[in-house]
């Protein structure tokens, strides 16, 4: 079993199941239907509403969520009660399987696999080879959406070999990029990584923009919100202000929705055994040839993580490093990127 007290873990793992699965209360051993009204992070603290027909007032509450085969318990202190209403504080989680497989394992075989591998290379190759229907499907309807807000932009999809700075620099940190020559006094970029090379790039002939240019603003247009496979780029004579940027983040939200409905199939089921393994990133040897169009240099990759049979979590990480090691074989080394709360939350009890 998993015990959870710190709180920001404590948040982070009933920010991600709370109001998306049923819950209980857990009374005496016994399980009785619970319902929930809501979850948030207040000043005072945390704070869990639910409505239940239990009218004592104890001093602990136990919630019980089921999230991916996990048996999540909150263990709340209990606030107070208007009717069926209860406010509860959660202060810690206890996290088990909710059913334990029996696996086998030999010392010939590798306790982790990677599986349902993809890359930010092989998304580029799919999409190219889907271009009619991309372009026709996804890009054309956005591109006049936003001419209404914007003259000076452009939607760009990594295709093929298409080399482009700035989705490099996306896959590397995928951040919104914002340049301005004059940031305004009170711009805070916490969600944005200014890049001061990007002038030369501006100035290219490849995007018409104003000559008294202000600002660039571009938005990753991510894949299974982990891997940007393209952005949209506006131009402007003035400052971005705040209602435009959610309008823009909005639209590439929905071509990621429209790119899903294509319906484009890339991800790699087959498993491979995880050679090293710990919080910070991954070691693995393969000798299929085909598989090095994942594991290049500076490529984002996309991929699960299991114990034998058990599922870890969805983890995205960027190559490091690729060395060939003769007779066929290549070792390749990931570094993870951030990983949400239940995925970083397993990783750390199986390594254990």
């Amino acid at each position: 079993m998993i015990k959870v007290t710190q709180l920001q873990q404590v948040h982070q793992v009933l920010n991600t199941v709370m109001g998306k699965k049923p819950c209980s209360l857990l009374v005496e051993g016994a399980e009785h239907p619970a319902g929930f009204i809501s979850y948030a992070h207040l000043d005072s603290g945390l704070e869990l509403k639910i409505r239940t027909q239990f009218l004592d007032s104890p001093l602990e509450r136990r919630v019980l969520i089921r999230h991916n085969k996990k048996r999540i318990v909150a263990v709340c202190a209990f606030l107070l009660r208007n009717g069926p209403t209860e406010i509860l504080r959660p202060h810690a989680l206890e996290i088990t399987d909710d059913t334990l497989k029996d696996v086998s394992e030999t010392d010939n075989s590798s306790r982790f696999f990677m599986t349902n591998l993809t890359s930010s290379k092989e998304i580029a190759f799919v999409i190219e080879a889907n271009k009619k229907k991309v372009n026709g499907f996804v890009i054309n309807f956005f591109d006049s959406e936003i001419k209404q807000l914007v003259p000076y932009h452009k939607i760009f999809l990594g295709s093929g070999e298409t080399s482009d700075m700035r989705l490099k620099h996306l896959q590397k940190n995928p951040r919104i990029i914002y340049y301005s020559p004059e940031p305004p006094a009170k711009f805070n970029p916490r969600q944005y990584f200014p890049q001061d090379i990007y002038l030369s790039e501006i100035q290219k002939s490849d995007l018409k923009v104003p000559a008294n240019l202000q600002a660039e603003v571009t938005v990753p247009i991510l894949y299974k919100t982990k891997i940007p496979i393209g952005y949209i780029q506006i131009n402007m004579p003035r400052f971005v202000d705040e209602v435009l940027l959610q309008t823009v983040k909005k639209i590439g939200v929905a071509l990621e929705t429209q790119l899903r409905k294509v319906g484009l199939v890339f991800e790699e089921p087959k498993p491979l055994p995880i050679q090293q393994l710990d919080m910070k990133g991954l070691e693995l040897e393969f000798s299929d040839r085909l598989l090095l169009r994942h594991f290049q240099p500076g490529l984002t990759d996309l991929f699960r993580i299991q114990k034998a049979q058990d599922s870890i979590g969805q983890f995205s990480a960027v190559v490091t490093k690729s060395v060939n090691l003769g007779s066929g074989k290549t070792r390749a080394t990931l570094e993870f990127q951030e990983m949400d709360a239940m995925s970083e939350l397993n990783l750390e009890e199986a390594l254990k």
